[in-house]
């Protein structure tokens, strides 16, 4: 394989010794840091294409460390190594922009197979921005921006407003919006998909200074520009 460099953060040598040995031994390019603010500082000098990270550091939590790789343009692919198993712990990993993670204590066959499994999702096509004026979609980070902010968007607002720009200008009926985000025919008796889109609309007023998402009564939504 080409050289594909790997941070490895962790703080106990007798595991990033070892770790990187392995890791060599399979291809791949290596660097150890054994402390936050050294992996902060490694982040900023290459584009590492992998990060293997301990989220218990000497300095700094891990959790730190994985949110300032993923503000690098870049964006390393991330493993964390972590001794919490709740699913709690790992959904929040994931909301940090974890890619996987594996927890302690681990093999190391399980950890190389990993880091190659991620390397082939990444080769897959990356998904398309989308743009309605001044509106931007990211995929990649699964946000909105206008007006210079941002604000981060769950998995369903995400693919509420992708199918609402999709079909921008136009009403979407609550039956499209059922269907081609949540995959159902009739809606459960609770209104979550109100409950959506209030939300949503809540995130768009704090980037956009007019009104985005509309009711249009007895028909649907509309996203429209009426600043």
């Amino acid at each position: 394989m080409s050289e594909i460099s790997v941070l490895i953060v962790e703080d106990e040598a007798d595991l990033a010794e070892p770790l990187a040995d392995g890791l060599r031994m399979e291809g791949f390019t290596p660097t150890i840091a054994a402390t936050g603010s050294k992996a902060l500082r490694l982040l900023d000098l290459h584009p590492w294409k992998l990060i293997v990270l301990d989220l218990v550091l000497p300095d700094m939590p891990g959790e730190s460390v994985l949110a300032f790789a993923r503000t690098q343009a870049y964006r390393p692919l991330s493993l964390v190594l972590t001794a919490r198993g709740t699913t709690h712990d790992k959904l929040s990993l994931f909301r940090l922009g974890c890619d996987d993670y594996l927890t302690k204590p681990y093999v190391f066959e399980e950890l190389s197979e990993r880091l190659k499994a991620l390397l082939r999702r990444s080769h897959r096509p990356t998904p398309e921005t989308l743009h309605y004026k001044g509106l931007i979609l990211d995929p990649t980070t699964s946000t909105a921006s206008s007006d210079g902010l941002t604000v981060p968007l769950t998995p369903k607002e995400f693919n509420v407003l992708k199918l609402l720009i999709e079909n921008a200008e136009h009403v979407v009926s609550r039956h499209d919006l059922l269907h081609g985000v949540w995959g159902l025919e009739r809606e459960p008796d609770t209104n979550f998909i109100g409950v959506h889109l209030f939300n949503l609309r809540k995130k768009m007023n704090q980037i956009h200074r007019g009104e985005w998402l509309r009711t249009v009564r007895n028909s649907g939504f509309l996203l429209a520009d009426s600043k």
